[in-house]
């Protein structure tokens, strides 16, 4: 299982190029987002929470195509259905891999993000932990669709059609917990919502995935 984690790990991270264009991609749009606003500090504390999730979003989804893409070039997914490992093991492997790749960096530099756009350094650990929980839901959407679309022409522009909407719900709790932190109020409330998404889909979306893979192999 730890060879399983570590070939999944130097997959998604062929380079050090890869975590340091997934930082860059996500500074630069925070960074245009509240120069855009302009120096309204109220009307940029109003929507640094929107501005917080919908780039990280964003950052997802810009590197969503490593999901199975050396896998499918290289056969390797048959490998994966025959290996003495479960499927949906893989999955949550996968899963798991691709949130240390992605999720991870963005964490680390959330605390830089959060005094940038002045946020109290009080609600930074809350805001964290919401970015945890919604980061990992993110990664499980993006598998799913990826998984769907094994095999199909224009399968990124597919990805995003299938993925953005069910990432709806994911970007409501986390705004709201967002929000709820920077106005002093009660979090609990949207971070078990935001724990119950992500409940589901790890129950569901590796059982989902395994049976599309299964499809595109045979």
């Amino acid at each position: 299982m730890l060879s399983l984690i570590v070939n999944e790990l130097k997959i998604q991270n062929n380079s050090l190029k890869d975590p340091i264009f997934i930082i860059c991609v996500y500074l630069s749009l925070l960074i245009v987002f509240p120069i855009s606003i302009g120096t309204n500090s109220s009307l940029l504390k109003e929507f640094s929470p929107a501005i917080i999730w919908v780039c990280a979003l964003i950052t997802f989804i810009a590197s969503i195509e490593k999901f199975f893409s050396i896998e499918a070039s290289e056969g390797i997914l048959e490998q994966l259905v025959i290996s003495r490992f479960p499927l949906y093991l893989i999955i949550l492997v996968k899963v798991f891999c691709y949130w240390v790749s992605v999720g991870l960096p963005l964490i680390i530099i959330f605390p830089v993000i959060a005094l940038f756009l002045e946020i109290n350094i009080n609600v930074i650990g809350t805001i964290c932990l919401s970015l945890i929980i919604g980061t990992i839901s993110f990664s499980f959407v993006g598998i799913l669709g990826a998984g769907l679309v094994l095999g199909a022409k224009k399968s990124n522009y597919i990805v995003m059609l299938l993925i953005i909407p069910l990432t709806i719900p994911i970007l409501i709790f986390g705004i709201s917990t967002t929000n709820f932190a920077l106005n002093d109020l009660p979090t609990e409330a949207t971070i078990y919502f935001q724990c119950m998404a992500l409940s589901f889909l790890i129950a569901v979306v590796p059982v989902i995935t395994s049976k599309a893979i299964k499809i595109y192999v045979e």
